[in-house]
């Protein structure tokens, strides 16, 4: 499977969540309406185990929107351009359950603050990650809370296949079609919005040679330097390590015999993104296998970290917003589809959070282009096969605790 251009199609993902009773219609409104008021009046929340920071009156979180703090030059027309024709009444409310902490204060910032203007929508967010959200969705399916939800690939096609999602209407959906055909979605639900890519992270300011391959990460000069992710990324590291070292993602045996070897020279595990930037501001590593937007966003807090494209290929990691099935505000997730695929705030959320357009229009420039890496370096990535992965991913969470983890010395 590596080295291959396309998306592979992801099959149901069996998740253990607890399928709340179904009640009466009236009583679904009442609670919904109950929630929003709450989240309305206490977010920003808990993101990520800590607070997330409320993003300043002047961004449109508490007051009104000052578009030339993000966006340069022309900015100030985009939301006239786009604006829709519609009688500006009071805002409509719009539940979306996405990444907290500072995540979420560079996409209020690049994006959520644009679409709020535009489509005359207030944004309450609901924070977690990927998996997390998807279990909500899954748990709330008889009475949704949220309209729109994040997603990453591998739990992409499980909301589709549990019937959590409702399809959009491409038709409603601006620039759609200057995006790259393989970002459609063909059974009609969202289409990719943006990119990242999964390879080798590492601090500039500590580590001068820095591994060029998967497989260096095993040379002994990069012992107790290294970490990987744990209970949440170990599906990803057995595919990717099992093509490093046989050109066969699916050799999970001999990512196994491998990693035994590795697991006493890691410095660790890391968590949740949240927690990985911790663990390079201490010091506790200097190498990661992890995500190049995120190694961004950490470097525009001041830490050094730099990107590296291993010898065996990095491996895709694409972002959709999906639509819940139930919501009454679908137009809102096709405007914040199109909001997301406008070339200038594109090109403005890029500068912010690391991410690869999905728009080719949109222009990359300056010192910003030696990070973001190219369209052509995505598609020469790897694509890991879900199939696979989800039917077989308990079976390796259990022997991962039973094999590797003991052998982690932190």
């Amino acid at each position: 499977m590596g080295g291959t251009n396309t998306i592979h199609t992801v099959h149901p993902l069996i998740l253990h969540a607890i399928r709340p009773a179904i009640a009466d219609r009236v009583h679904l409104n009442h609670t919904r309406k109950k929630l929003v008021a709450t989240l309305a009046a206490t977010q920003p929340s808990m993101a990520c185990g800590r607070p997330c920071t409320p993003a300043p009156k002047e961004l449109g979180m508490t007051g009104s929107i000052n578009r030339r703090m993000v966006l340069a030059g022309g900015a100030a027309t985009i939301g006239a351009l786009a604006m829709p024709s519609i009688a500006r009444g009071a805002p409509r409310t719009f539940v979306i359950g996405t990444n907290g902490g500072t995540a979420y204060e560079g996409f209020y910032r690049g994006v959520l603050q644009h679409f709020e203007q535009r489509y005359n929508a207030k944004v309450v967010p609901v924070f977690g990650s990927g998996t997390e959200l998807l279990n909500r969705v899954l748990a709330e399916r008889a009475q949704p809370t949220l309209d729109c939800v994040t997603t990453y690939i591998g739990d992409w096609d499980v909301g589709k296949a549990e019937g959590v999602f409702e399809k959009v209407n491409y038709d409603k959906i601006e620039r759609v079609d200057e995006i790259y055909d393989f970002m459609h979605d063909k059974d009609g639900y969202a289409p990719f919005i943006n990119f990242g890519v999964w390879g080798i992270v590492y601090d500039g300011s500590m580590v001068s040679a820095p591994p060029k391959s998967f497989k260096e990460l095993w040379d002994e000069q990069y012992a107790r330097q290294i970490m990987i992710g744990g209970l949440n990324h170990h599906q990803i590291h057995l595919a990717a390590f099992a093509h490093a070292w046989t050109g066969d993602q699916h050799n999970i045996d001999a990512a196994f015999d491998k990693l035994k070897e590795l697991a006493p020279r890691l410095a660790g595990y890391y968590g949740l993104n949240s927690d990985t930037q911790s663990k390079f501001q201490q010091g506790w590593a200097s190498i990661a296998s992890w995500y190049s937007h995120h190694a961004h966003r950490v470097r525009n807090s001041g830490i050094p970290l730099e990107f590296a494209f291993p010898e065996e290929g990095a491996w895709i990691y694409p972002q959709a917003y999906h639509a819940i099935k139930g919501t009454e505000n679908v137009d809102l997730v096709e405007g914040l589809i199109s909001t997301f695929f406008d070339p200038e705030i594109a090109s403005a959320y890029a500068q912010t959070d690391g991410y690869i357009p999905g728009n080719p229009n949109a222009v990359i420039e300056g010192e910003l282009r030696q990070f973001i890496p190219t369209i052509d370096q995505v598609m020469e990535s790897n694509s890991w096969d879900f199939d696979f992965i989800n039917a077989n991913e308990g079976e390796w969470l259990n022997r991962w605790n039973a094999e590797i983890t003991p052998l982690i010395k932190s």
